[in-house]
Order: C-alpha cells, then sequence, then structure tokens
C-alpha cells in the first residue's frame, strides 16, 4: 500500500510537471518567438532610418521627425529586449551583442543629430545662393558677364557636389570662389551682395566636407546592423540549443511518466490481488472483533449490534458469583476453563428451552442472553436458568505435577433481567441490586429507584469535598501484635471521614467514590502527612496503605519520595502496604516505586495476599518486607484443611524468602491459636485491637 501510494503521489508530481512543462514550453515559444519579432523590427527599422537618411540629404524641404520617431522606437525595442527571454542564462553572449549594438546605436544616433545640424546648413545655402543671381541682374544695371558667368558655375557646382556627392568638384568650386573674392563693387549694394554670397559660400566649402563624412558614416558604416545580425543569430543558435534541453527533458519526463504508468498498472493488478486475500481477512477480521477468543461466543461489541435489530427485546445478565475467589484458589486457566464450560451450558439449556437466543460473553464472568419476547415465560426460564447451572457439576481438567485430574466445581450464579434500553446498562444496574441485597435475580422496573444510588454517590462526594476542605480527614489506628510477645508491634493508619454533622464515614463508603473524583490524590498525600506527623517524634513504626493508583500517580509518588528523603529517621519506621488490585496494568511502575522507597528507607508489606498479588513472580520481583495473608484466608483457618494447606505454603515460603507473615481478620480465639500454631509472625483483627482515633505512642525520650 505504501509503495501504491508513492507510486501514485509520483504520477501526480509527473502529471504536475508534465503541465508545468507545457506551460513552460508554451511560454517559451511565445517568448522567444517575441524576442526574435523584436529584432527583426529593429532591423526594419535600420534599414528605414537609413532611407530616411537619404531622404533627408536629397529632399529640400524634411521633417527630421521622422529620425527621430525611428530612433526612439528602436531605443524601445532594446528596453523589451533587455526585459525578454534575452535576459536568460542561455542567451548571455546575445544579451552582450545588445549591449554593443547600444553602444552603436547611441554613437549613431549622435552621428544624426550632427548631420541634421551640418545638412541644415548645406540646404540652406543650397537654396539660398541661387536666389542671389537673380538678386544680382536686379540691382546690377550693367552687370559684369565674366561675374555672371561665374557665379551660374558656383551655382551649378553646388548643385552637383550636393546631390551627386563628388567631392572631386570642391576644386573648381574653390578655384571659382577665389575668383570671386577678387571683385570690388563701388556700388555699396552690389557690394553687400558680394559679401553676402562670399558668407554663404564660404560655409558651404567648409560645411559640406562634414556633411559629407557623417553621411558617409551614416549609409556606409554597418557595425550596427552588423551587431544585429549578429544578435540574431546567436539569439537563435542560443534558442536552438535551449529547445534541444527542453526537448531532452520532454523525452526523459515523458519516460518517466510511462515509467510510473507501467508500474503503476502492475501495483493496481497486484493490489486487486490483495484486495481479495484483504477482504476475506477483513470478513475474518470483523468475526474475530465481535467473537470472544475465549468462549468462541459472540462478545461485548456484538451484542450493541445486534440489540438494535430487537423490537421488543429481553435480556438476561448472568454473573459468576465469587469468580475472583475461583481464580485466586486455581489459577486463571482453570477459571477460563470454567467459562468456556458456563458458555456452552447456557447455549445447551436454551437450545433445549427451545428458545432461539443469541449468548454472549460480555467480559470477565459476565454472559448475556438475548431474545425477542416471551416475556411471560422469562421469570420461570430465569428461575430455571439458575437451578440448572447450580445444579450442574463442572469437571474442570488440571494438573497435579505430571498427572492430569479431574475438579469438579459447583457454582452459584446472580442474574439481572431488563427490558428496557439500554438493555445491558439496566440489567447491570439490578444485578449490582441483587448482589448487594444477596438475592438470585431480578427483573429491573423503575419502582426500585436504583437511581437513588447515583444520588447517594453524589451525597457522598459532597462530604467527601467538605472533608477535604474542612479538614475532617482522620486517621484510626489498629495495632499489630508480634505473635511471640504479644506486644504491639506497630499501627495501621486507616482513612476515615467525617460529615457535617460528625458522623465518621469509613472508606468502604466513601474511597470508591473518591477514586473517580479530584480528591484522591489529596485523601492519600493528608493521610501520609498525618501519619508522619503522629509517629515523627516516637520510637512507634506504623504502616500505610496504598493503591496500585497511588502507585502509578506521579504526583503522589513524587511526594512520598520527597517526605522520606526530608525524614530519613522516620523513613525507617514506616511501611507501605501495597493494597490488591486487578485494574494494575504496568507492574513495571510498581516494581520501580517499591525499588525507590526500599531505598529511601521504607518497607513494604503486601496486603490481602492471596488475590492480585498472589502471583509468586511478583513476590519474588518486589522483594517485600511482609507478606499479609488475606481475611478471606484466615477467618476460615480453623475450619478448612484445604485453606490451613495454603496458608501454610505461603508462610513456608514467605519463611525461606526472610519475609515476615501478618494474619489479618483475626477476629476470634480459634483463629489466633491456629494463626501462632502454623508460625505466623504478626496478627491483626478485632479480637486483638480495634481501630481507634487514639492509641497508646509514647513520645520518644530525650
Amino acid at each position: 500500500m505504501k509503495k501504491l501510494n508513492i507510486i501514485i503521489l509520483l504520477a501526480i508530481l509527473v502529471t504536475v510537471g508534465f503541465i508545468i512543462y507545457n506551460q513552460f514550453t508554451r511560454k517559451f515559444i511565445e517568448e522567444s518567438a517575441h524576442t526574435l519579432s523584436i529584432i527583426k523590427d529593429i532591423e526594419k527599422q535600420e534599414y528605414k532610418l537609413e532611407g530616411e537618411i537619404l531622404k533627408s540629404s536629397f529632399y529640400l524641404y524634411y521633417n527630421y521627425d521622422h529620425l527621430e520617431r525611428i530612433t526612439k522606437q528602436i531605443k524601445e525595442n532594446i528596453k523589451k529586449l533587455k526585459k525578454s527571454h534575452l535576459k536568460s542564462s542561455f542567451h548571455e553572449n546575445s544579451y552582450r551583442f545588445l549591449l554593443k549594438y547600444e553602444k552603436e546605436l547611441d554613437k549613431k544616433i549622435k552621428q544624426i543629430h550632427r548631420f541634421e545640424t551640418v545638412n541644415s546648413l548645406i540646404k540652406n545655402s543650397q537654396i539660398y545662393i541661387p536666389s542671389l543671381t537673380l538678386r544680382y541682374i536686379e540691382i546690377a544695371k550693367n552687370p559684369d558677364i565674366d561675374y555672371f558667368l561665374t557665379l551660374n558655375r558656383v551655382i551649378s557646382s553646388l548643385f552637383i557636389i550636393k546631390n551627386a556627392l563628388d567631392e572631386s568638384f570642391m576644386t573648381e568650386l574653390e578655384h571659382d570662389i577665389n575668383l570671386l573674392q577678387k571683385y570690388r563693387f563701388d556700388n555699396p549694394k552690389l557690394q553687400e551682395f558680394h559679401n553676402i554670397l562670399l558668407s554663404h559660400l564660404n560655409v558651404f566649402v567648409k560645411t559640406f566636407p562634414v556633411y559629407y563624412k557623417t553621411l558617409q558614416y551614416l549609409l556606409e558604416d554597418e557595425t550596427d546592423i552588423k551587431l544585429m545580425n549578429q544578435i540574431k543569430n546567436s539569439f537563435i543558435k542560443e534558442t536552438g540549443k535551449e529547445s534541444r534541453i527542453i526537448t531532452l527533458f520532454s523525452l526523459g519526463a515523458t519516460g518517466l511518466f510511462l515509467l510510473v504508468l507501467g508500474y503503476l498498472a502492475f501495483l493496481l493488478v497486484k493490489l486487486e490481488k490483495n484486495n481479495k486475500i484483504l477482504r476475506q481477512l477483513r470478513r475474518n477480521l470483523e468475526i474475530k472483533m465481535i467473537t470472544d477468543e475465549l468462549t468462541g461466543l459472540p462478545n461485548r461489541k456484538a451484542f450493541f449490534l445486534k440489540e438494535t435489530h430487537y423490537k421488543n427485546p429481553t435480556f438476561i445478565l448472568v454473573n459468576i458469583d465469587n469468580f475472583k475467589h475461583i481464580n485466586d484458589l486455581y489459577g486463571s486457566a482453570f477459571g477460563d476453563q470454567l467459562l468456556v464450560h458456563l458458555g456452552k451450558f447456557i447455549k445447551s439449556f436454551f437450545e433445549r428451552e427451545r428458545v432461539e437466543a443469541e449468548i454472549f460473553r460480555l467480559g470477565a464472568d459476565d454472559f448475556g442472553i438475548l431474545y425477542e419476547n416471551l416475556r411471560k415465560k422469562t421469570v420461570r426460564l430465569t428461575e430455571k436458568l439458575i437451578r440448572a447451572v447450580e445444579g450442574h457439576t463442572f469437571i474442570i481438567k488440571s494438573k497435579d505435577g505430571d498427572r492430569e485430574i479431574d475438579i469438579e466445581l459447583s457454582i452459584n450464579v446472580s442474574v439481572g433481567v431488563s427490558y428496557e434500553r439500554p438493555l445491558l446498562e439496566k440489567a447491570d444496574m439490578v444485578l449490582k441490586y441483587v448482589k448487594k441485597r444477596r438475592e438470585k435475580y431480578m427483573v429491573y422496573s423503575p419502582e426500585l429507584n436504583l437511581a437513588k444510588a447515583i444520588e447517594d454517590n453524589l451525597r457522598i462526594l459532597s462530604i467527601i469535598k467538605y472533608a477535604v476542605n474542612n479538614n475532617r480527614i482522620h486517621l484510626y489506628y489498629q495495632p499489630i501484635f508480634d505473635n511471640k510477645t504479644g506486644a504491639v508491634a506497630k499501627y495501621e493508619c486507616l482513612v476515615r471521614i467525617s460529615d457535617q454533622s460528625g458522623n465518621i464515614i469509613t472508606p468502604m463508603f466513601f474511597l470508591p467514590i473518591a477514586r473517580e473524583s479530584k480528591y484522591y490524590s489529596i485523601i492519600t498525600k493528608t493521610v501520609i502527612r498525618k501519619a508522619f506527623n503522629k509517629f515523627r517524634n516516637t520510637d512507634v513504626s506504623f504502616s500505610i496503605n496504598l493503591s496500585s493508583e497511588d502507585m502509578t500517580d506521579k504526583e503522589i509518588v513524587q511526594y512520598i519520595y520527597k517526605v522520606l528523603e526530608k525524614e530519613p529517621e522516620v523513613a525507617k519506621r514506616v511501611t507501605f502496604e501495597i493494597l490488591e488490585s486487578e485494574s494494575i496494568k504496568n507492574y513495571d511502575e510498581i516494581y520501580m516505586f517499591v525499588k525507590n522507597v526500599k531505598s529511601l528507607g521504607a518497607k513494604i508489606a503486601i496486603d490481602d495476599f492471596g488475590s492480585g498479588y498472589s502471583n509468586y513472580s511478583h513476590i519474588v520481583n518486589l522483594e517485600p518486607d511482609f507478606i499479609k495473608i488475606d481475611g478471606s484466608l484466615i477467618k476460615q483457618l480453623p475450619y478448612d484443611i484445604y485453606v490451613q494447606i495454603i496458608v501454610s505454603t505461603i508462610v513456608d515460603f514467605s519463611r525461606k524468602l526472610g519475609i515476615r507473615t501478618v494474619a489479618e481478620y483475626v477476629h476470634n480465639e480459634d483463629v489466633y491459636a491456629m494463626v501462632k500454631s502454623l508460625g505466623i509472625d504478626y496478627s491483626q483483627g478485632y479480637y486483638l485491637g480495634k481501630p481507634s482515633e487514639k492509641c497508646c505512642i509514647k513520645k520518644k525520650s530525650k
């Protein structure tokens, strides 16, 4: 898929490149043609300028604005060329020729201005001198024939020199002018006429060589035209080279485009084959996503998908009682087998009852049964199902060393039934209500007023808030006795809160709600602070309970580290009791916390051993100082041989690892006696000492 995306991206890029290339090519052609057109326009204007110069030299009356307009046009075209395609790096040579041409043109324009000046003087003399001949005849009463003939020869020479541009006649003209200069007249008017004539002739004689040379330069010097030809030829050559490069790029791009298209086609064919496989895998995955991996039954997601198809649904939620205890006693593999057997049993039950029901495993030890209508039969079916499950003996295969054995097990279940949506939510509400009342089943009804539980939770939350804000968090202390000496070895700090009326509320009512609020970390830190204050100036050891949430909360963890570092003497006497929790996801964080607090002098006790922390590998990794054996085992100790075996194993295991043991829930003499006989190091329970806000703690002697 990644390759396909890359190829598609390349195809898009190449296509975009083609579009850009086409635009670039079109622009290149247009700019090249436009540039060449300007060059040709300048060539035409050069020839036109030359023609206009010739006209100005021959015509007696000529408007020099024509020359100015042509030179201005050429100048404008040069500016256009400087801004045109000619400025490209491909046309450096042509651009150099253009700069040379511009300099040559400036030189030519100066010569044109010079030519205009001398041409005007020449034309003025050419027009005025012939008119003086008539003036001579008018003034002279008896004209001098030689003077008159010489004057005519001069006029003829002027016209021949000017129109034929032949300097050879200048000698004859100068000879005749010398003859004329010898004449003197008594008549003042004739003498004045003669002087004016000579002055005009002198102007012509002096000006004509300049005129001739300038005109010859303007008409015969082709430097500017040659430069323009060089510009044109160089530009054509450079454009051809540029065009070849563009063509080569086009061929390369075309080849790349075809290669990309070919590979894209190959990938599309391959993708189609893969898609067929993926569609099959997707179908399998979809089935897997809505199927419980352990039991093969539809899972929670499948339930939410299917319940929408029912018009008048009936939903039965079945939960195994004390399933956690079964897992703790026999192991999770044993529990998994039980779940598989129970799923099959429920399914076969409804098949025998000929009820078209769908069976779901909704998570952990919850099973759901969903069917259409049949509400009148539901109570009877539910009661019959409970009797069938609880009357059935499940045979679970297990291993005793290398030998496979069958363990027979009977279980109890609790059931919640709902006809109203949301089905699972309401069935779960009524199931919790059933377990709380220790009943077997119940059908959800608005009359049960289960919403009151939510109201109670909000009431408890308000009490928690009040306790936090008004210093109503209290510590109660329960003594832990040394079984050898019978003396108090230390105290366990137990948290309580009080409401506005001063009523003391125990953790079982407020801690579950506090954990879901922002006040939980405040309560934990308050317990730690008050415990350290209580035992700071004593020699007495004490313990504080921590949950898995506490040990994974960075704020609380840092607070604990800071307190231990600040008070190393007290840290040596504190034990942190790690509370059992099924919510532990990452034991690495727990291990790190335990390692750090032990390095700061504190001790660690594993509380309620036989539950979440009963895994022996965790014991090895945590290296605790104490193991507190779960009260559910201790209270049965005198009466259950299997429990005695389990507890003896725990004690023996702990002793070998150098871990001291504590028996919880020592509630009578029989239990206390059995605890001591099994070699448990410490005891704790109501039989020995109840939790109290006051405790007999002696101050450290100074």
